[in-house]
């Protein structure tokens, strides 16, 4: 057997024997706490003041105060006096002790139940009451016992727990027949009618109740009753969470895609580590921070809370949701309306992620699961592209049509122009009036470059090779290893859970890899009867290695050239590249092998509480809760990894880039919480204080000038430092929160919350914000005239209102910035300038308002679930940019001057299909409609670009351009167009160099010469709804789950298919057939010609798709071995399982993946490689296996 060795730094393998002492140290604590359950028990305080009450109300008042359970018969407490007891604050032993001194019984205590009993030595045999046992086994479906169930006698708090091994014993006097119950969380009850007659052995096997599975939702500090919510929550459990992802996924943001109406989950890319957007109920910052394009993603996520502690995923580095295991978790909650996130103030805006992670559970035997599992990936899709003969043949084309061009006097499409930087004045032509070629003012260069290599008549210029570079520069296949273990259970008075988790990924691409490694510990005890404390922390580190990824798309690269030429990797160089032989550049292959790009992330995210009981029902509560994420960056480029550049000047050296950055935050809550029940009516409160610090630090360094390539190239090495930049930065949040809530005969609800925060982004006058929400809900089904309507189980209708915030603002905005100056003064004196933005002290809080209403059903026997809800949110005062004079010297100033809406309809339906011995079918299908409105702009200062992405009246993120009516087939075509151009007084029609093969767009205003006002809008990269489905069929042992994700309606810009046309690049062989040619008339896209921007590739909608896709997610298979064969094993359970993602996809997209199209964020300017969409790394399609052991 090989082992694989792991070295740390010297001083690394002493800090982690440090942090493992630690751990053994708190488990330790945890198990001896465990060991003294019982003596604990005895040993808690009561205080009783009863005058001449029965055993039985004595017993019920201490089960009351601390929760111990009395096992007894019932004829012993009938013969038994009526006691009389008065007591502060006794031990519970003591108490009982008194009161059963002179009598014949006594009390035994075992954990946390007391049994009453006679006293051997004084039982009397005459007197004996006959008793009868009842006596069995409690197994879930599967066989597997189930220790902790509750056995009791129905209507009283008397009964049993089942031990280790899901054995129950109860004993009681032969009578009349009794109900027992049997009851566990998240179970369905059993009743059963026992004889009292003679002794039963009866043995339970209980299931599932989905109802209860979600009966407690997390919400806003603190959890409420499934039943009593009156705002709209989505919740996720963790184990449908898996079936739904597959055990290839390693973050649970790229989980949620189709889970939950509402979400809106976008993959972005599948680079290892990447991070997925995620919106909920559209957007409301249209944007980003400060009012600057460009951060419209990071301004719309939602606050994630895990365990408490909350934070925003920045996406900056290594994704920090991956500080969560996906297999840790217990379950999600989604906040969505204003109502539910009212209480999170000015984080709220854009709904609230709640994540609770697996912890033990009281009275539970420990438990330690572990699983491994391996997945294989390959990219969803991949180009094809063109092989050698058929590159020879686009280049041809290319530059034909660029000697039409050139001799219509396009300087730009001349192949030359850039060849040669000739800017400055006029091309002759490439063919005289005779059509023979015009070699000056180049010569022999302009003859040999265009007509002897790169026009076919010199086969010399192309290589013979066929490569393809996309397959090149991926793996066959990405494997990915997990491994993780888990320890958890509880005693009476504490519970607690421990795990580790590890993955080993390869990335699809040569040279990616991301190892990570992470544990969580989490512990709740009990210290008295009034106080809780827990504390929870979880750390994860990961180290990820990947080459350059900047360079050209892989399918671009000719394909003429070979990977390696005498052993060495080749250099795209001479006549591979413009004719320039002084240049040579890097393929994609040395880019990605050489480059090493390595980055490291430490994520830290930790909580502690304390919880009192002050008095009965009123409980205070204080937290502190800290999380840190660090990133480290390190990346190389070595010399044959670069394009040599050195004939115009540019040195080809060796370069290191350096960095580092920090975010912490931290919080501190007190609040109380209070509980009044009294008949039909039911208060809860809550008064909260949170104090929120959050710190950032990023530096750079560039360095340049390294020996070699290989073994001197860290930074002590470099010749010279290029540029350095740092940043540091501060803010706060205090805040006061508050919530009441009151419930009226279980059929009136009503919840009132109000949040106030004052925030350090904000200047004097405008710090603080106030955030109120209002709900109320009717539980019709209480009705009394709903009690015969026996196929309707539960009916709850919801209404709300609430405002919520942003703090969307750059950081201290009202205050005036300064640089450093681009050089020093005399004396070495530091020069300072100002920032290009202006302060403004008046910028204040984006407010967004919310209604929603509701519907909450059940049906035939909780046979079929759902919910619909309706919403309407408007956003006042999203910031944007304010014109300025220009005398000022300032570009633009911040300020809240736009509105925009959003309003939807969201449907969740779904249950059990079947329900029977062995066989199940459970389904859920959601579905989304949102529709976004940018309702004002108000004088926003937009550029021109921007005002390409948003209209008043239309949806964030849109896109105008040109609508293309036709491609001119003839010159004549083109001269009638220009012709009418000048009878209105204008030049030319569109472009002065068009002409056959060129777009014909629609003149919207219909005077003859297209410009801007032509354009139309095009694209919209929302979707008219979105969702998924999802269905588990099980039998026996047996489980299938399949999970759909769909959106339709979207569409987007592919900017990819509009580079067409540039010289001795490839392109993918659709694209490439799909090209007008003089042959090829009715093809979509106009002619190819090198750099001619003022036609094929300027915005139109022949470059616009829709985007709409079904793809089928996940499936997964899993089998849960017999008992008989578990018992042989000696373990409580294995599970094997296999699953496959991203299996088919169903679009119309032509390129790589539909899914990672955004909604309103635009990324940069049309022609620049930055429009909408362009390819970002694939996702992958896997196949994983893997299995599961508990002992």
């Amino acid at each position: 057997m090989k082992c694989k060795r792991i070295f740390v730094p010297s001083g690394m393998k002493r800090l982690k024997i440090v942090r493992i002492m630690r751990l053994f140290s708190i488990f330790m604590l945890v198990f001896t706490l465990g060991a003294t359950a019982s003596g604990f028990s005895q040993k808690q305080l009561v205080s009783l003041d009863l005058k001449q009450r029965d055993v039985s109300t004595l017993f019920r008042e201490i089960w009351k105060q601390t929760g111990l359970r009395f096992v007894y018969n019932e004829k012993y407490v009938a013969d038994l006096p009526l006691v009389n007891v008065k007591v502060d604050k006794q031990e519970v032993k003591k108490v009982l002790d008194e009161v059963f001194k002179n009598t014949a019984f006594e009390c035994v205590f075992e954990s946390d139940v007391i049994y009453l009993s006679r006293r051997k030595q004084e039982a009397d045999p005459q007197e004996k009451v006959k008793e009868v046992t009842l006596k069995g086994r409690v197994t879930d479906k599967d066989g597997n016992p189930m220790p902790g169930v509750t056995v009791r006698i129905a209507n009283m708090a008397i009964g049993v727990t089942t031990d280790v091994k899901g054995d129950y014993k109860l004993t009681m006097s032969e009578g009349v027949h009794t109900e027992i119950i049997f009851s566990f969380v998240g179970m369905k009850s059993v009743t059963y009618r026992f004889p009292r007659e003679k002794d039963v052995t009866y043995n339970v096997v209980m299931e599932e109740d989905l109802m209860m599975m979600e009966d407690v939702v997390v919400i806003g500090y603190g959890t409420k009753a499934q039943k009593d919510i009156t705002s709209a929550v989505g919740t996720v459990q963790g184990e449908q969470l898996m079936k739904t992802a597959g055990a290839a996924a390693n973050t649970f943001d790229n989980m949620l895609g189709g889970v939950l109406k509402g979400v809106l989950v976008t993959q972005n890319s599948g680079q290892l580590g990447a991070a997925a957007t995620i919106n909920i109920r559209g957007i409301t910052s249209p944007l980003g921070a400060g009012g600057t394009q460009g951060t419209v993603s990071s301004a719309n996520e939602p606050l994630y809370v895990i365990d408490g502690i909350p934070f925003f995923n920045s996406k900056d580095g290594i994704n920090p949701l991956s500080v969560i295991s996906p297999k840790d978790i217990e379950s999600i909650d989604v906040l969505k309306d204003a109502a539910a996130t009212a209480i999170y103030g000015s984080r709220g805006a854009n709904g609230v992620i709640i994540v609770r992670t697996k912890s033990g559970k009281r009275n539970e035997k420990m438990t330690v699961t572990a699983g491994y599992s391996i997945s294989v990936g390959n990219p969803v899709k991949r180009y094809k592209p063109l092989n050698t003969a058929e590159f020879k043949e686009y280049q041809e084309e290319l530059y034909r049509n660029a000697m039409t061009a050139t001799n219509q006097g396009n300087d730009m499409a001349n192949p030359l122009y850039l060849s040669f930087a000739q800017s400055s004045y006029h091309m002759e032509p490439v063919l005289d009036e005779a059509g023979n070629p015009v070699y000056e003012p180049w010569g022999e260069s302009k003859k040999r470059i265009i007509f002897d290599e790169y026009l076919g008549l010199n086969d010399e210029a192309f290589g013979t090779v066929n490569t393809n570079w996309v397959k090149e520069t991926q793996n066959k296949n990405a494997v990915t290893h997990q491994y993780n273990f888990a320890v958890r259970g509880g005693g009476a008075m504490m519970n607690y859970s421990f795990s580790f988790n590890a993955s080993d990924q390869e990335g699809l691409y040569i040279n990616d890899r991301l190892n990570r490694y992470g544990a969580r510990l989490s512990v709740d005890a009990d210290v008295s009867k009034r106080t809780r404390i827990g504390a929870s922390m979880g750390y994860t580190f990961s180290r990820k290695k990947q080459g350059d990824e900047s360079g050209k798309s892989e399918w671009l690269v000719r394909p003429d050239v070979p990977v390696y030429t005498n052993g060495e990797l080749t250099r795209l160089s001479g006549e591979y590249d413009y004719g320039m032989s002084e240049i040579t550049l890097a393929t994609p292959v040395a880019k990605r092998r050489l480059v090493q790009d390595l980055s490291k992330s430490y994520q830290f995210i930790g909580s502690a509480y304390l919880e009192y009981e002050l008095i009965k029902n009123l409980k205070l509560h204080g937290d502190i809760n800290l999380n840190v994420f660090q990133d480290e960056m390190n990346t190389f480029y070595p010399k044959k990894a670069q394009d040599d550049m050195t004939a115009f000047g540019m040195p080809l050296d060796g370069l290191l880039n350096t960095g580092s950055s920090k975010v912490s935050n931290s919080s501190i809550n007190f609040r109380v919480d209070y509980r009044w029940i009294h008949e039909q009516h039911e208060l809860n409160a809550m008064l909260g204080y949170g104090w929120d610090r959050s710190f950032s630090n990023a530096e750079s360094h560039n360095y340049q000038g390294f020996p070699d390539d290989n073994v001197l190239n860290d930074v002590n090495s470099a010749v010279s430092m290029t540029n350095k930049r740092s940043a540091e930065n501060t803010e706060g949040l205090n805040s006061v929160y508050f919530r009441l809530g009151y419930v009226f005969g279980n059929r009136y609800l009503a919840e009132f919350n109000f949040r106030s925060d004052a925030s350090s982004k904000f200047g004097p006058g405008n710090k603080r914000g106030y955030f109120p929400s209002l709900s109320l809900g009717w539980r019709v089904k209480q009705e009394s005239f709903m009690e015969n309507v026996e196929w309707v189980n539960d009916l709850k209708l919801r209404m709300s209102y609430g405002k919520t915030g942003s703090t969307n603002v750059d950081d201290f905005s009202y205050i005036q910035f300064f640089t450093r100056g681009n050089r020093d003064l005399w004396g070495n004196e530091v020069s300072l300038g100002l920032k290009s933005v202006l302060p403004n002290r008046d910028v204040k809080w984006e407010m967004t308002g919310e209604y929603n209403v509701g519907v909450d059903f059940s049906f035939l026997g909780h046979r079929l679930l759902g919910s619909v809800d309706a919403y309407y949110r408007k956003t006042k005062g999203a910031l944007g940019p304010a014109p300025v004079p220009y005398e000022s010297g300032f570009g633009s100033y911040t300020a809240n001057l736009i509105d925009m809406s959003n309003h939807g309809v969201e449907i969740e339906i779904g249950g059990g299909v079947i329900r029977g011995e062995n066989w199940s079918w459970d389904t859920q299908f959601n579905i989304s409609f949102n529709r976004n409105r940018l309702e004002k702009l108000n004088g926003s200062n937009l550029n021109e670009f921007l005002l390409d992405y948003y209209m008043v009246g239309k949806p964030s993120g849109i896109l105008k351009g040109f609508v293309v009516e036709k491609i001119f087939q003839t010159q004549e075509e083109v001269n009638q167009a220009n012709q009418k151009a000048v009878a209105a007084g204008y030049d030319y029609y569109y472009g002065e160099y068009a002409g056959p093969g060129d777009y014909m767009f629609k003149d919207v205003n219909g005077d003859g010469h297209i410009s801007d006002e032509d354009k139309e809008l095009i694209a919209n990269p929302e979707p008219r709804f979105f969702g998924g489905f999802f269905n588990t069929l099980s039998w026996k042992g047996l489980s299938l789950s399949v999970m759909f994700q769909f959106s339709q309606g979207a569409t987007a810009f592919f900017e990819s298919l509009s580079k067409l046309g540039v010289p001795m690049e490839s392109v993918e062989r659709e694209m490439f057939r799909n090209t007008w040619t003089p042959e090829n008339k009715n093809a979509r896209y106009a002619r190819m010609v090198p750099n001619y921007y003022d036609n094929g590739t300027y915005p139109s909608d022949r470059y616009v798709f829709k985007a709409s896709y079904l793809r089928l997610k996940n499936i997964s298979l899993s089998y849960d071995l017999p008992m008989g064969v578990l018992r042989k094993l000696n373990v409580q359970g294995i599970q094997v399982f296999a699953g496959m993602s991203n299996l088919w996809t169903w679009t119309n997209w032509p390129g790589l993946d539909p899914e990672t199209v955004g909604i309103g964020m635009p990324t940069g300017m049309p022609g620049t490689g930055s429009v909408s969409n362009i390819d970002p790394y694939p996702l992958s399609k896997t196949f994983s296996f893997g299995v599961n052991v508990q002992f």
